[in-house]
């Protein structure tokens, strides 16, 4: 199925809300806690005027969106900045292939954007879903983290030649 996207805008604001707060999606994250409406709100209108983060909406060949891919910049005191990825799929379109794809089309986005940045994925152990979609997507484990006081596993993507 080809994807679309564009970078997210104010009026996406509920579309992330609705995706943030999916039971399945508040399970897999670092933070399970439900979000609030004011709290994402103003998260989000902070990301969007973030020089640090990249927001992207994916659509299917009718428009509909189907997913969020999210980048954020983070400096690393002596190192390169940490580029770090999440995403989430509209709970309808789950089990069609598309993470990869989002996958694979955010970091393309996020590079351009960015320059030949590595990529970092933390993913729950448990979440083999999330484990199989960035493997597809070109990611490699890397290690194990506790980076956001839970453990995860740390898989990274780097610019090869195949891109």
């Amino acid at each position: 199925m080809p994807l679309t996207f564009r970078k997210a805008q104010p009026a996406d604001a509920r579309l992330y809300f609705d995706w943030a707060n999916d039971p399945d999606t508040r399970q897999q994250s670092f933070n399970s806690d439900a979000i609030s409406l004011e709290t994402h709100t103003a998260w989000f209108t902070r990301k969007l005027i973030d020089a640090d983060a990249l927001l992207l909406v994916f659509m299917d060949e009718t428009g509909d969106p189907v997913g969020q891919v999210r980048f954020e910049r983070k400096p690393v005191a002596d190192m390169p900045d940490e580029i770090i990825i999440g995403l989430s799929v509209d709970a309808r379109q789950r089990g069609k292939g598309l993470a990869h794809q989002l996958i694979k089309q955010g970091c393309a986005v996020c590079r351009k954007q960015w320059g030949a940045v590595t990529i970092h994925a933390y993913i729950k152990p448990e979440n083999q879903a999330s484990v199989r979609a960035f493997e597809r997507a070109g990611f490699r484990l890397s290690g194990e983290s506790d980076k956001f006081g839970v453990p995860s596993l740390l898989f990274t993507n780097s610019l090869t030649a195949e891109g």
